[in-house]
C-alpha cells in the first residue's frame, strides 16, 4: 500500500547515518511516501545537514539523494504550514487531526503519541513501517482510484495499460472518471493521460472509435483535459500482451484483473512494481517502442468531445 509520513528535517538531516537509513526506506515501490511538509521540505533537510557540520562529500551526497527522491518518494502534502508556529512537530501534530499522516517521523515523541516514531530508534518490523507491496481492494470505480491517489495526483505522465480497456463500456469508464478527477484536482499542470489498449477479436474498428470515442466518454473527462488512445497488437513470435498496470512517470503498479468496476462483491489485487520493472514496462509502452506493433493512428479525445488524430 502507498502511506504517506511526515518526516522532521531536523530527524533525517542532522546525520548522515539518520538520513541515509531513512531515506532509503521511502519511494513509491516501497510503500512509503514522504509528505512535503512543508512545502520546502527538502530545502530544511539540507540547511538542518549544513548546520551540522556534515562534510561536503556527504553532504553532496545527501542533495543528490534528495534530488532522486523528488521523483521516486516526495509527494505534495496539500496541508497547511503555519510558520508563525515555531516547532515543526506541533505543525504536524496540528495536521494530523485534520488530515491524518500514516505516521510522524520526529527526533522525538512529546506526549507519546502512538503515531510518532522517533527516528533514531525506527525499525522496519515496527507496525506503522509495515508497508505491504501489496492488496485488495473492491472492483469499484472510486475505490480503484483511491488505491492509486497517490500515483494519480504526484505524475505527470499516467498510463492505463490494459489489453480490454473499452472506452465504450460503462465498467471502464467509471474507473477512468474516478481516476481522472484526482488527477484534476491535484492541480499539475500539462498531465499527459493515455490508455493502452491491445487488438482482440471484439475490438471495434479504429474508425468507429474514431467517430465515436467523444459520445463514449461525454462526462467522462475532466474540463481542460484529455486523453489519449494507444492500440497495440502482438507480434508473431514476441512478447503477448496480458498484465494490466498503473504506470506514471513517478512509479507504478500492478492491477492484476484490470480497470473494469465490476462491482464490491469482486475484488482486484493491487501489487506495487519494484524500479526496473516499472522502467522496462514504461519503455515497452513508449510509442516508439518494438516490443509491440502499434496501431496507428493514435487519438487524443479532449473533454469537449472533439477527437484528433496524433
Amino acid at each position: 500500500m502507498l502511506f504517506e509520513y511526515a518526516v522532521e528535517p531536523k530527524a533525517i538531516g542532522s546525520n548522515w547515518k539518520d538520513f541515509k537509513y531513512l531515506i532509503e526506506k521511502f519511494g513509491f515501490d516501497r510503500g512509503r511516501l514522504i509528505s512535503r511538509f512543508p512545502k520546502k521540505w527538502e530545502r530544511d533537510v539540507i540547511e538542518v545537514a549544513q548546520k551540522s557540520g556534515m562534510g561536503d562529500v556527504r553532504l553532496k551526497s545527501l542533495v543528490s539523494r534528495l534530488q532522486q527522491a523528488k521523483t521516486t518518494a516526495l509527494i505534495s502534502s496539500r496541508r497547511n504550514y503555519d510558520p508563525s508556529i515555531s516547532d515543526w512537530l506541533e505543525n504536524a501534530l496540528l495536521q494530523q487531526q485534520v488530515q491524518p499522516f500514516h505516521a510522524i517521523i520526529a527526533s522525538e515523541n512529546r506526549g507519546n503519541r502512538a503515531y510518532v516514531l522517533v527516528a533514531d530508534e525506527i525499525d522496519e518490523t515496527d507496525p506503522l513501517m509495515v508497508a505491504p507491496n501489496n492488496w485488495e481492494v473492491p472492483r469499484v470505480g472510486a475505490d480503484l482510484a483511491s488505491a492509486m491517489a497517490p500515483l494519480l495526483r504526484s505524475s505527470k505522465d499516467v498510463l492505463f495499460i490494459d489489453r480490454y480497456f473499452d472506452i465504450q463500456n460503462a465498467r471502464y469508464t467509471e474507473t477512468l472518471k474516478a481516476s481522472l478527477a484526482i488527477i484534476s484536482a491535484s492541480g499539475i499542470d500539462g498531465v499527459q493521460c493515455e490508455i493502452h489498449y491491445g487488438e482482440h477479436d471484439k475490438r471495434p474498428p479504429l474508425e468507429m472509435v474514431e467517430h465515436n470515442a467523444g459520445r463514449w466518454l461525454a462526462g467522462v473527462i475532466p474540463a481542460g483535459m484529455s486523453i489519449k488512445l494507444f492500440g497495440w497488437r502482438e507480434k508473431a513470435g514476441g512478447a503477448d500482451f496480458h498484465a494490466r498496470f498503473l504506470l506514471t512517470d513517478r512509479g507504478g503498479m500492478n492491477v492484476e484483473a484490470g480497470f473494469s468496476a465490476d462491482g464490491a462483491h469482486q475484488k482486484v489485487l493491487l501489487a506495487l512494481l519494484e524500479v526496473s520493472l516499472h522502467q522496462e514496462k514504461m519503455a515497452a509502452f513508449a510509442r516508439h517502442s518494438t516490443k509491440y506493433e502499434l496501431i496507428e493512428p493514435v487519438l487524443e479525445i479532449f473533454s469537449d468531445g472533439r477527437v484528433r488524430r496524433i
